[in-house]
């Protein structure tokens, strides 16, 4: 269990980004299994290198073979293309990891229709917005207590955001047409 804890704490510290391990780190550390969770977690191999390399302080010298071998097995796990479609459409950045074309082509497309989903989100986002700002404009049209230069600079903003209205919702609608057919065959287990 110990052992199962101590894995776990040095894997955390390779994904957010300390730069060293403890001396206890470097002593029980599993080479193998560091660098398969390195790779496979789509870490770079020089910062992964720099982290364990760390436990030459110590008078400790990391297995950067072992470390290495298990790094490729765990990045090819990464490398997947469907992995690459699918932590793009979550907003994962493309950190160049991968050397495999089918993987960054598949990373292109589902960052393509990620960008197309914030869009969406965003247009939505701000045609709430006018229509809560246009409410609030009729009800001043509406009142008795504006002046006659109020009521005109209200009818100037109301015919703005009326225009700003329209064109969100023809970008709104042009948005299915972007998020085309899938160019990638993407299987998942």
């Amino acid at each position: 269990m110990q052992n199962r804890l101590l894995i776990l704490s040095i894997f955390v510290l390779l994904n957010n980004g300390c730069t060293t391990l403890s001396q206890d780190e470097c002593r029980t550390a599993n080479w193998e299994s560091l660098g398969y969770e390195h790779g496979v977690n789509g870490g770079d191999y020089a910062d992964g290198i720099t982290k364990i390399a760390a436990c030459n302080d110590y008078n400790i010298n990391p297995n950067i073979e072992q470390f290495k071998t298990s790094y490729e097995d765990g990045l090819a796990v990464y490398c997947q293309p469907e992995n690459g479609f699918t932590l793009a459409m979550r907003g994962v950045s493309y950190n160049g990891v991968c050397n495999n074309r089918a993987f960054r082509k598949a990373w292109e497309e589902g960052n393509d229709r990620y960008q197309i989903q914030q869009r969406r989100i965003a247009v939505d986002n701000r045609i709430t917005e006018l229509k809560q700002q246009l409410s609030e404009i009729n009800q001043q049209l509406n009142s008795n207590n504006i002046t006659q230069t109020q009521r005109k600079e209200l009818n100037t903003q109301q015919r703005q955001l009326e225009r700003e209205l329209k064109d969100l919702r023809r970008e709104k609608s042009l948005l299915p047409l972007l998020n085309k057919a899938s160019t990638v065959e993407i299987t998942f287990p």
